[in-house]
């Protein structure tokens, strides 16, 4: 008596057939995520060496690679002619209102917050938000360095503000700032660090988030900056 596939109802034939199709969809993932991975790896090695020159002065090594990590933050040292210059810090992300808040920092290596520049009498700081998803229009304002347009701005000659970040009120008020014991709280809990009125929680998380990367440092600077000046291959 002749058996057809679609009648049977024994387990160990259907569980063959489910199992090699387990196999072959494996396979079919398995070739995919390789094929990926590189591609992938390599875009956020490139976003990170963005972030990295935006938040540190001129360098000559390669601070991507020359990495020390304490208390769940990534440190980046960025060397000219051999000798460390700065330190730029990322990790250590904090819950906002929407999702997870990250941070690059560039730091000094007395620990203060490093000011990029000074623009109308402003100090511009090497605070860079590289990870949020914070309600447009108010969390995002918090986060996001984002240049205005406007009908004279466009016929107005680029200056040298151009090449900056766009100033952000909330990231720049930790310019020149270093971490003490205690931690960094905005006005409305007591603390000293501005706030936007109706993004209280992303204001929050950005605040802790640049206070534990620069307390990290404080807490290690002496062995993060010893490990940062070894000698580096300069680009």
């Amino acid at each position: 008596m002749s058996l057809k596939l679609k009648d049977t109802e024994n387990i160990w034939v259907l569980g063959l057939f489910l199992g090699l199709c387990g196999a072959a969809a494996a396979l079919v993932l398995a070739y995919f995520d390789d094929l990926t991975r590189a591609p992938i790896s390599k875009m956020k090695m490139l976003e990170v060496d963005n972030a990295l020159r935006e938040v540190l002065p001129a360098f000559d090594n390669s601070p991507g690679i020359n990495v020390c990590r304490k208390d769940g933050v990534t440190f980046y040292g960025a060397q000219r002619n051999g000798k460390l210059i700065a330190v730029a810090a990322s990790g250590d992300s904090m819950k906002g209102y929407s999702g997870r808040i990250a941070a690059m920092v560039g730091l000094n290596l007395d620990g203060k917050v490093r000011t990029i520049a000074i623009v109308d009498g402003k100090k511009l700081a090497a605070v860079l938000i590289t990870e949020q998803n914070e309600t447009p229009g108010l969390g995002t304002v918090v986060c996001e360095r984002k240049r205005q347009k406007t009908i004279f701005s466009i016929f107005k000659k680029p200056g040298k503000a151009a090449a900056l970040p766009p100033p952000n009120p909330i990231l720049d008020q930790f310019a020149g700032r270093s971490a003490g014991a205690t931690p960094w709280r905005v006005i409305k809990d007591g603390g000293k660090c501005d706030y936007l009125t109706g993004a209280t929680i992303s204001s929050r998380a950005v605040t802790g988030v640049v206070y534990r990367i620069a307390h990290a440092f404080a807490a290690h600077r002496q062995e993060i900056i010893a490990r940062l000046s070894q000698p580096q291959p300069q680009n």
